[in-house]
């Protein structure tokens, strides 16, 4: 007994060693793929085809209505986020920007969808870098220190809005350049799945959460890949209204990491 508790009680100091050098892995993996990205990669214009949807289908007048009314489950995420950060007492500024981002992507994404075009694109897009940004360091918090978050999160949010401002702007002079806004979306993807195989074993309520979100994100950009060949099979829904659906039912797993840090338990 005592032989295995103290051979438990080693791997935990060997884990807990090896958990400090996780902050620079993340580091040096951020800083390669970047330049990476800028060095390897030639700029990256807004596909011509992007805004057409296979389901423009018309409903009062409205074109693209489930398109439009498929981001709903957004808004409610966004209220169900704000009824959590009551009841937890959880006011700061990280976790309102993550609700407040879910909310805005319900009500920006239809914007976009009511008019598709790439100056409409630009509403729908910042509300999303506030989600990536605050969903990264809501995690930071949990793994590590909250001032870490805090301040990756004001570096986070800002890269995020400026990357679809770039985009914007390079758009505007005939040389679209989606590098930047891409690093923002995926980077911090790579990154939790870094984090989830270095730390799956120190919270595993905390690993199960990443691992539903994760899960459903992937299922979202499958049915927006697959958005035509969906509506072919099926007629009656494409696969970008389902893409939103299974979006929304990421965000709602976001919101478990509202909760205070305490309340994740092994």
């Amino acid at each position: 007994m005592c032989s295995k508790t103290t051979i438990a009680m080693k791997n935990a100091k060997t884990f807990v060693k090896f958990s400090s050098f996780i902050p620079y892995i993340l580091v040096v993996v951020s800083v390669s793929v970047v330049a990476s990205v800028f060095l390897f990669l030639k700029p990256i214009a807004q596909n011509a085809h992007y805004h057409a949807f296979a389901n423009e289908f018309n409903f009062c007048g409205i074109s693209n209505f489930a398109n439009i009314i498929s981001n709903l489950g957004f808004v409610l995420v966004g209220a169900i986020g704000l009824h959590v950060c009551i009841k937890h007492k959880q006011f700061n500024l990280v976790h309102i920007t993550l609700v407040l981002g879910i909310f805005l992507t319900g009500f920006g994404s239809a914007y976009y969808h009511f008019a598709p075009n790439n100056s409409t694109l630009v509403w729908d897009r910042i509300p999303m870098t506030l989600i990536f940004s605050s969903f990264f360091a809501l995690i930071l918090s949990k793994y590590f220190s909250e001032k870490t978050a805090r301040i990756v999160w004001v570096i986070n949010a800002s890269i995020g809005i400026l990357s679809v401002l770039y985009w914007q702007y390079t758009e505007s002079l005939g040389r679209g350049d989606l590098r930047l806004y891409a690093i923002v979306q995926f980077l911090p993807m790579l990154l939790i799945i870094i984090m989830l195989l270095l730390n799956q074993q120190t919270n595993k309520q905390l690993f199960k959460t990443l691992v539903y979100v994760m899960f459903w994100y992937i299922v979202a950009k499958l049915f927006e890949y697959f958005d035509h060949h969906i509506f072919e099979i099926i007629h009656l829904i494409s696969g970008h209204p389902l893409k939103h659906i299974a979006a929304s039912i990421a965000t709602y797993y976001m919101l478990a990491l509202l909760k205070p840090r305490n309340d994740f338990t092994n």
